[in-house]
């Protein structure tokens, strides 16, 4: 068919009984659904842009002209190789959520530099000043809060200017200041970097002037529009994220909503909650150390991270030297006096929260240290606790997964309130800044659906979901032998457990698995100690090829240290299974189970058909940045090669990298990419007796702004290993980015104006790419609720020169080869076991290795 079918991406993290392989669904699908727009929204085709494109890489900006990991990034690729613009698949029209702007028409401008004698570090000081030196003067302004000026006429037409102003100190001191204007240079209505900056000072100093709008870090959020959802202590409140690329269609404008939750309950709610609990103040302040919150009081609001809870410190009896009347005062009497807060609280003999700057300094250039009362702070985001209640979760998805029309609706009434807000365009409409808020329809193709097998042939694919069951009689397309594995349980004879054995004996025909009775063993403990007593002693006797361990209950033990052991120790491949989650369906749950034992244990249940023209291995490539609670701040990363044709095997390593670091630094010398990579090629030449001659690499993670340093970093670690073993090998280094604004919405005809979420295989490779760099924007997964987002790929590194199609539905195929689930997902399958392997690691095995015996299977599944 060259029709693809939709489908749904997913799995991963702990095994406890079969992961999400099972959705799907075979037969018939209700077909697209789409979606009437309301009548404000506007979509016009993209239009060819007027201007002249800069011809080196310019990494997205927010409206801080910055992107999104905050740089400001140009670059050029000089082995990126041509553009990836391909013309397999069947054309359908889509809209994006993106404007184009038009910045042609802005006034020339002229940019001076301006400079404080003495130094003025507060901002509103030195904007008060500016202000103060173009009072009454025909000049038009723009000033950028730090030592940036933009006028529409040099200043009295003068290339110099100095005015002298006055601003008060702390205690009321006055203190002149001299600023200094010294002019650098014009700048014409170009599309360059210069340009682009100024529009974002602009679009920055309408927002933070219109009022409807609260600033909150870098976004914009509309309070007045928050949810309270009382039954889970929180309430959401809608915001507006804005990216500008620069793309073959000129300058677009990105918008999308967003939502913050934040909690209704305080900081010193939780805190009170755990000193009641007699929890120590240990592992409290390990707790809430590195959380975001937001204090009530602050003006404009702001999000602060908190890297310490200070015990010693309260807000009675902890003072500070207060500016403004340069004595002593409390941090409660502070915050009565400055904000008139009279909060019962403060008076309680509660602890402080220490926040570092990671930007501003003090008079002795040292971070900035600020401190804040946990009862007047509300915590942002969710915990992990959070995160696992299913009921909390579907009702927040509920109340913030848009459908395509509310979506787009949205935005559009959203952005269109900005640009017509009078504070708004003061600072826009003078330098002849416009925007409109009409939604770009740019084409788009559907590529054709792989080709996937089973052990008895073809796989049916569901034409409408990119999905398909696992059932009965569905032989694996490559199955592992359970002649010698063992179960370990608290009672093995109980009812629960021999049902669940007696079903995996029964489907194991079904699959095509070979497969023996176990050998059981009983653990009299359920704690960790216990199942690693048996574990140690008559388990290792045995010598099982792999292992079966049933647990009560999903917790982080046993089952940590029942991982630990069998991977780091044994090197034996496992799974994890609850009683509770065996004891339903047991017969659904043990086909599910025994899918993944068998992956696990070096089998397969599909293959797909890449049509590769050269023995290819493909690697994902993912960092895990925090670990448990006892190894916070560990960084681990993970490599998945490919190991065949069928994409059925594979070679999983981690190795440590610096804290927090995005790029693949190891944390230890001679342990990194170049040296996996030739263990990776010495494996791949091991199965197929030829080494690869072509090397795909799908780097997951890094902002716009790291294009370069990844290029220069880890590209050149591949090219290195393929020097060192002297192979005639080419290769490709993609750079994934999956947490992007951009979002594609399916037309049910070109002009039309209903829209429903793009089928997989939507790929966009024109338009709205980037102009210098080859990209392309893909949605290999199907969405049943809410708004799709594709995944945007970087080609940085090129030497193999494929057509595009090829490297589309290279992409394309590996999102169907991902075991843990019956579809397609986000990204190429060995970017996702590297994300999961990564987790595992950190997570579980606390960053360490795996034995070598695990190396060339899905262990971590």
């Amino acid at each position: 068919s060259t029709q693809s079918t939709w489908g749904r991406g997913g799995g991963g993290g702990r095994d406890y009984g079969g992961g999400r392989s099972g959705g799907g669904g075979g037969g018939r699908g209700r077909g697209i659904q789409y979606l009437d727009l309301a009548n404000g929204v506007q979509i016009k085709p993209a239009t060819q842009s007027n201007v002249t494109l800069p011809q080196n890489y310019q990494a997205p900006l927010t409206a801080y002209g910055r992107d999104s990991a905050g740089k400001s990034a140009t670059g050029t690729f000089e082995k990126c190789g041509g553009k990836i613009q391909g013309n397999l698949g069947t054309p359908t029209p889509v809209v994006v959520n993106m404007c184009q702007l038009d910045l042609s028409k802005s006034q020339q401008r002229c940019l001076y530099r301006v400079d404080f004698s003495p130094e003025i570090e507060q901002k509103r000081s030195r904007n008060y000043l500016v202000h103060l030196a173009f009072e009454g003067r025909d000049e038009k302004h723009a000033y950028d809060g730090d030592h940036l000026v933009y006028t529409n006429k040099k200043i009295g037409g003068q290339d110099e200017f100095d005015f002298q102003g006055e601003v008060t100190l702390v205690g009321g001191e006055k203190q002149i200041v001299v600023l200094k204007f010294v002019f650098t240079s014009h700048q014409k209505a170009a599309l360059d970097k210069q340009s682009l900056m100024f529009f974002c000072s602009r679009y920055r100093a309408g927002m933070y002037k219109q009022r409807d709008r609260v600033a909150i870090g870098r976004d914009y959020f509309d309070f007045s529009q928050a949810e309270n959802i009382p039954e889970h202590r929180c309430q959401l409140v809608p915001g507006l994220d804005s990216t500008i690329y620069v793309t073959e269609a000129g300058p677009v404008l990105n918008v999308d909503v967003m939502f913050k939750h934040i909690r209704t309950d305080t900081v010193w709610d939780l805190i009170k909650q755990d000193l009641t609990n007699k929890i120590p103040q240990d592992t409290i302040a390990m707790t809430y150390s590195h959380i975001t919150v937001m204090p009530t009081y602050a003006d404009p609001k702001r999000s602060v991270i908190i890297d310490e809870v200070v015990f010693n410190m309260t807000p009675t009896k902890s003072t500070f030297l207060d500016k403004k009347t340069g004595k002593q005062i409390s941090y409660a009497d502070y915050v009565r006096n400055r904000y008139n807060i009279q909060n019962g609280d403060l008076g309680h003999p509660q602890p402080l929260l220490k926040s570092i700057s990671r930007k501003e300094r003090d008079a002795d250039g040292n971070p900035k240290v600020s401190y804040f009362i946990p009862s007047l702070c509300h915590m942002t985001g969710q915990t992990d606790d959070m995160k696992k209640d299913t009921r909390r979760a579907r009702d927040l998805i509920r109340r913030t997964a848009l459908d395509p029309a509310q979506r787009l609706s949205r935005i559009s009434a959203s952005l269109g309130s900005i640009i017509n807000n009078a504070q708004f365009k003061e600072e826009t409409t003078p330098w002849q800044l416009n925007i409109n808020n009409a939604f770009m329809e740019i084409p788009a193709r559907r590529l054709p659906a792989p080709q996937l097998s089973n052990g008895r042939g073809p796989i049916q694919i569901n034409d409408m979901r990119e999905s398909w069951d696992i059932k009965f009689e569905w032989p694996m397309f490559k199955a592992s032998a359970f002649d010698n594995w063992a179960v370990i349980a608290p009672n093995t004879q109980s009812h629960e457990v021999q049902e669940f054995i007696t079903q995996i004996m029964k489907v194991s025909g079904d699959l095509n698995i070979p497969a023996q009775y176990p050998t059981f063993y009983d653990t009299n403990d359920t704690r960790a100690r216990g199942y690693l007593d048996v574990l140690r002693g008559r388990v290792t006797q045995q010598r099982p090829t792999f292992v079966m361990v049933v647990i009560q209950r999903t917790s982080d033990e046993p089952y940590k240290s029942v991982k630990k052991f069998l991977s780091q120790t044994a090197g034996v491949p496992s799974q994890v299974v609850t009683l509770f989650n065996i004891s339903k369906d047991p017969l659904l749950k043990a086909t599910k189970v025994l899918v993944q034992m068998n992956c696990k244990a070096g089998g397969a249940p599909w293959n797909v058909d890449l049509k590769l023209g050269a023995p290819t291995m493909f690697v994902g490539l993912d960092i895990h940045h925090g670990g448990d609670l006892e190894h916070k701040g560990g960084s681990t990363a993970a490599y998945v090669a490919s190991m065949d044709k069928d994409i059925t095997k594979f070679y999983s390593r981690t190795f440590a990298v610096k804290a927090k670091e995005q790029i693949f630094v190891p944390a230890v010398a001679n342990q990194g990419l170049k040296e996996l990579t030739i263990e990776a090629i010495k494996s791949f030449k091991d199965l197929n007796k030829v080494a690869p001659k072509l090397i795909v690499v799908y780097r997951d993670g890094g902002s716009e702004g790291e294009l370069e340093p990844i290029e220069k970093a880890e590209a050149s670690q591949f090219e290195k290993a393929i020097r060192e073993l002297n192979i005639d090998c080419k290769l490709v280094f993609f750079v994934i980015s999956k947490k992007i604004r951009t979002r594609f919405f399916a037309l049910d005809r070109p002009g039309g104006r209903a829209v429903a979420n793009p089928p997989p295989g939507t790929i966009v490779d024109r338009c709205i790419i980037n102009n210098s760099l080859p990209e392309f924007y893909l949605v290999c997964q199907s969405v049943n609720q809410g708004s799709a987002t594709p995944t945007k790929y970087d080609k940085i590194y090129d030497t193999a020169n494929l057509n595009a199609d090829t490297l589309h539905m290279y992409t394309y195929g590996l999102a169907h080869t991902y075991f843990n689930w019956n579809g397609t997902i986000r990204t190429p399958s060995v970017t996702k076991y590297a994300s999961t392997l990564a987790k595992f690691t950190g997570q579980t095995l606390g960053g360490g290795e795996v034995a070598s015996a695990l190396f060339r299977s899905l262990h971590y599944l």
